[in-house]
């Protein structure tokens, strides 16, 4: 009775949370953040070309499927319903092709989506995360079914990943140990990449201005003004010792006109221009920053998927612990722990979530395969239901103090 209780308030709580999260976020002003970014790459598009905004470096795939709404609707709300139609067909996905059918899983989903919003802002996070999300369930799927061979929708996945954002290179090691998996369990037919290896090589071809130009692959370009001479690495290192020196608060940056002004006074050499040369300038402060950010990750993390997160970690540990087996339950925990260990090492000053919301997601998908096979205490999952309400709660009473 208790157990059907939590159930049924679960759904109605989250659904609530989905509406009013959304009705916050989907009624902002267009332009907000990065959001201005993409809309003045279509509208770059717009006035110069498609050649032209390919050179300068935009966000192929997702320029592509936003542009031709804008002929009829405003670019921030192009940009907008791509990314709900994007959210919506990976919920499709699980359902047509994964076959999951049960409706706490989509709540559990719709928890994550409502908690963080960018879902719901023009920017090209969601083309990416569902492209690494659909990469690294078809490799758990592969590995885990026995008749399942079809590496398509696999290659499919990351092959989108990396024509949409630079960031799939910090994915690479999630990337190895998926090969290294499915090569160890003797997985997947090569021949069902026909179709991966097509996409790819078109994608390549649309790539032509910005390889002309002499500039790899074309990707959203957040550059600093033309005038600055200090890079983002420089401005985020910046930014993590005046926050430890009590001069800005924490999760901000100093302008670009400080930075340069900072590297005047103290010399040139006195911020790393690389994010490798960050971890290595101070290893103290890399140890340090690392063991903070690591914190601040789960931490926060449990505030977007409950109790999900930690679990997740601890099989990773159990699965390290356990090394010898190679077992392919290790796949999702250890990618979760390599992800969050990467950019809690990478990021000096702050890691922004939204980086591991690949991840995140993969982890609510391998939580709930658990629980339906009865691998994780039934206590677990419903205390986990139960949390997620009271995080519900919390964050409705957020919203409305917003409204």
């Amino acid at each position: 009775m208790l157990t059907k209780a939590i159930h049924y308030v679960f759904r109605i709580t989250i659904a609530i949370y989905t509406l009013l999260s959304g009705y916050y976020f989907l009624r902002k002003p267009g332009g907000g953040g990065d959001e201005r970014l993409f809309i003045s790459d279509l509208e770059y598009i717009a006035s110069e070309g498609w050649w032209a905004a390919i050179e300068k470096g935009i966000s192929i795939p997702y320029m592509l499927l936003s542009y031709p709404l804008t002929s009829f609707m405003e670019p921030y709300l192009a940009l907008r319903l791509v990314n709900l139609l994007l959210f919506g067909g990976l919920l499709y996905y699980f359902y047509r092709r994964i076959h999951i059918r049960k409706w706490n899983f989509y709540f559990l989903i719709l928890f994550f989506f409502s908690t963080v919003g960018y879902f719901m802002a023009g920017i090209n996070d969601t083309l990416f995360v569902v492209s690494l999300v659909i990469f690294m369930v078809e490799t758990y799927k592969v590995l885990s079914i026995e008749n399942r061979t079809s590496l398509a929708w696999w290659g499919m996945g990351i092959v989108l990943a990396f024509l949409t954002r630079k960031l799939v290179f910090v994915f690479i090691p999630v990337v190895l140990l998926s090969v290294v998996f499915l090569w160890k369990y003797k997985k997947g037919n090569i021949r069902t990449l026909l179709f991966p290896f097509l996409l790819l090589l078109m994608g390549l071809g649309l790539n032509t201005p910005s390889f002309k130009a002499q500039k790899g692959l074309s990707y959203d370009q957040k550059l600093p003004p033309t005038e600055v001479q200090s890079t983002w690495a420089q401005r985020q290192y910046l930014a993590q010792l005046w926050v430890n020196e009590g001069k800005l608060p924490n999760n901000n940056h100093p302008s670009w006109k400080q930075t340069d002004k900072y590297l005047k006074e103290h010399g040139e050499n006195s911020l790393p221009k690389t994010i490798s040369g960050g971890i290595l300038l101070d290893p103290g402060l890399t140890i340090k920053e690392f063991v903070k950010d690591f914190v601040f990750s789960v931490t926060y993390g449990v505030r977007q998927l409950g109790l999900i997160l930690p679990t997740m970690l601890v099989l990773a540990v159990i699965g390290l612990y356990r090394i010898r087996k190679f077992s392919i339950g290790n796949f999702v925990p250890w990618s979760v722990l390599i992800m969050v260990s990467i950019f809690s090492l990478i990021i000096v000053s702050f890691v922004e979530l939204r980086w591991l919301a690949p991840v995140f997601i993969v982890s609510i998908f391998y939580f709930y395969t658990l629980s339906e096979a009865q691998r994780i205490p039934k206590t677990l999952v419903l205390a986990n239901y139960a949390f997620m309400i009271l995080l519900s709660c919390y964050g409705m009473y957020g919203l409305i103090g917003k409204l």
